[in-house]
């Protein structure tokens, strides 16, 4: 069966990261799309303008909760899939992970999530091909995504035993006349984890707007968003200590076999 995987992050500048993914059977989003476009129209939004959680506020919150309500009815429907990994960037040990690289550790979360995400696929749909975008952004190694996609399979191949399951990793707009929509969604879902993560909604400047958006959300779908709920549940919150993969990188260093 074909997926595609859409993916997004919060703001990096915060202590606490979140990256999201949207995981949806790849016949399916063709039709939330047009869904998409049809609900954005009737609510005067256009379809090339962004939606996204910087943007929630008194004026937009009305239309931003017809939209996410649209969204949690698939999500219910089993029509698709919600991930969110929460990262503390504050730790040494997520320095550590990416070797002192901010972008190299940044990836390497994406990565984890990523790899989550696909061997669930594989271990409950024989035989699936996935296609994963993630929100256009400027990287200094200019080929990150090609070695995303070829770390991905390797790592498929050695613990699964298949071979190619990524078909590409590729990039997409968040606006404009190319964009994604679901993207938006992602973003307005991070956004709102990452708000209470980050302990922004008890500050005495927190936005009124983006705190009911909050309470809106999380009775859609039933959990705080300060929890993490179990690896099975469609709208999956975890939060991933990079101290796990570090301790089994280092002790297969100092167990590998000397040839």
């Amino acid at each position: 069966m074909k997926f595609t995987i859409i993916c997004d992050e919060s703001g990096t500048e915060n202590r606490h990261l979140v990256i999201g993914a949207l995981v949806i059977p790849r016949i399916n989003h063709t039709l939330l799309i047009e869904e998409m476009k049809t609900l954005k129209k009737e609510l005067h939004l256009r379809w090339e303008g962004e939606i996204k959680w910087g943007k929630v506020s008194k004026k937009y919150i009305e239309k931003y909760k017809k939209i996410t309500e649209w969204f949690f009815n698939h999500l219910k429907s089993n029509h698709l899939k919600f991930r969110a990994h929460v990262i503390d960037t504050a730790k040494k040990e997520y320095r550590e992970y990416g070797e002192g690289d901010k972008e190299n550790s940044f990836y390497k979360v994406f990565f984890h999530l990523l790899m989550q995400c696909i061997k669930r696929l594989a271990i409950e749909e024989e035989g699936s091909n996935v296609l994963i975008l993630l929100d256009d952004k400027k990287n200094r190694y200019p080929f990150r995504l090609p070695l995303l996609k070829k770390t991905l399979n390797k790592a498929l191949k050695r613990d699964l035993k298949l071979h190619e399951i990524v078909a590409n990793v590729e990039p997409r707009h968040s606006s404009g006349n190319r964009v994604e929509g679901l993207i938006q969604i992602v973003d307005v879902l991070i956004g709102a984890i990452g708000y209470v993560r980050n302990e922004s909604c008890k500050l005495p400047n927190a936005s009124p707007a983006k705190v009911e958006m909050i309470g809106f959300l999380e009775n859609l779908i039933g959990t705080k968003f300060e929890y993490d709920t179990n690896a099975g549940a469609l709208f999956n919150i975890w939060t991933f200590d990079v101290t796990v993969p570090l301790e089994k990188k280092k002790y297969y260093k100092k167990n590998r076999p000397i040839t």
